[in-house]
């Protein structure tokens, strides 16, 4: 078996030119792996938490070279010479060593990073394409026989407000979801098509054209509501259908807009009492043909999310992120409680991926969906799209059908597709 000759790290930029970590692994079998970490905007509190310098000097304080330095004189030289079939032993002597519940010692960057290299090399030394592999680790380590039958449908993020765009609108992302019954490379070929027609309705409208970080377009709106009217015309336009062919979705993020108790959102023109704003999102989710609900309601607030599930649960998956936030102790409490019927993950919310693969096996044993989402500092590298398709997730969310860093996931998936159907 191939061993771990040696780990480099260093500095190096974000999708946003925010400092990240970018990571190398030799074999002594000459073969090489590289590994980049990706980073949130919106993050939840129960989180991992990443290791950033904090010298206003250097990149605001944002600059990583501690964290790259605990991988370079601390992590590698553990671990070099080490076969790579131990890989998920790495992973829990990675979690022993920083010794904190959220990776704030280390950080879940530098550790993240070295837990990638580690599923790629295992990979590529057992002459495997990730996506296989991870399904292979997965299945063995959990005693399951989940097998590779189809890609994760897409959630495409093509109006962003909140924290990641306009800030007349509240909602976070406005999504387009196509049927589940089109395939992958089907879906994107459409909502690619749609997006486009989205720019020109802004053109004929005189309207600004400016996108977000994610790639979502970012127009100044008289209402919230006034998005999915776009998305509604844009898809009348395609000859689409809301409901049949194409559904919509919202990351509503509420922190944004929820204080003391009320959701302040400028389409109601005051903020909203819970039962106000539960018969508003329901309006909206019969209207607008919601499928995809990401957290709805102040992740503190249990009951209300359990009444909203139940309520709507049927029509919508009412998706947890920070009310989650990839936290196993906070997921197994809203388990318990019935909080939603959907759970979004994403990458460095966990420390490893043993501890992704946690998450993913206990959502799966709770009969709940499993969403699996990129970051807004993402990178050019496409292994999230591997890890959610041999996890089998039922959705995967990787921002806009724009940018280099969204686009090398869709086109990884396009990959994956023809892969599956013998194709290529």
């Amino acid at each position: 078996m191939a061993k771990i000759k040696k780990i480099t790290a260093r500095e190096v930029l974000d999708s946003r030119g925010i400092p990240t970590i970018e990571a190398n692994l030799e074999l002594d079998t000459g073969q090489h792996v590289q590994a980049i970490a990706s980073s949130g905007q919106s993050k939840g509190k129960y989180e991992c938490k990443e290791l950033r310098d904090g010298d206003i000097a250097r990149y605001n304080g944002f600059g990583v070279l501690k964290a790259v330095s605990y991988i370079n004189n601390l992590i590698a030289e553990k671990i070099e010479g080490i076969e790579i079939n131990r890989h998920i032993e790495i992973d829990q002597w990675l979690a022993e060593a920083d010794g904190t519940e959220d990776f704030s010692k280390l950080g879940v960057n530098a550790v993240l990073t070295v837990s990638q290299l580690m599923l790629k090399a295992g990979a590529i030394s057992n002459q495997l394409p990730i996506y296989e592999y991870v399904n292979q680790l997965f299945n063995t380590l959990f005693k399951k026989s989940v097998p590779l039958q189809r890609l994760p449908s897409p959630i495409f993020s093509v109006l962003n407000g909140g924290k990641h765009g306009a800030k007349n609108l509240d909602f976070q992302e406005f999504h387009v979801v196509p049927a589940s019954s089109m395939s992958f490379s089907n879906s994107l070929e459409i909502v690619v098509s749609l997006y486009d027609n989205m720019r020109e309705i802004f053109k004929r409208r005189n309207m600004p054209i400016s996108v977000s970080e994610e790639g979502g377009f970012t127009p100044t709106l008289y209402s919230n509501e006034e998005g999915f009217v776009i998305i509604k015309e844009a898809l009348h336009s395609k000859g689409l259908k809301l409901g049949v062919d194409i559904f919509t979705g919202l990351d509503c993020a509420t922190d944004t807009y929820y204080k003391s108790g009320k959701y302040f959102l400028k389409d109601a023109g005051s903020g909203l009492k819970v039962d106000q704003y539960i018969k508003l999102l329901r309006s909206l989710v019969d209207k607008y043909n919601i499928l995809i609900l990401e957290d709805p309601i102040n992740e503190e607030d249990h009951k209300t999310w359990r009444s909203l599930t139940e309520i709507i649960g049927k029509q919508t998956f009412v998706v947890g992120d920070d009310y989650t936030s990839g936290n196993i102790d906070r997921l197994k409490k809203v388990i318990e409680g019935k909080g939603c019927n959907a759970v979004l993950i994403k990458f460095n919310q966990t420390g490893t991926i043993y501890q992704l693969m946690q998450l993913a096996d206990l959502i799966r044993f709770s009969d709940l969906k499993l969403v699996f989402s990129h970051r807004l500092g993402e990178s050019t590298d496409s292994i999230i799209a591997d890890i959610a398709v041999g996890l089998q997730a039922d959705f995967v969310k990787f921002g806009a059908p724009s940018g280099g860093e969204r686009v090398v996931k869709y086109n990884r998936l396009l990959h994956i597709e023809a892969l599956l159907q013998g194709k290529t």
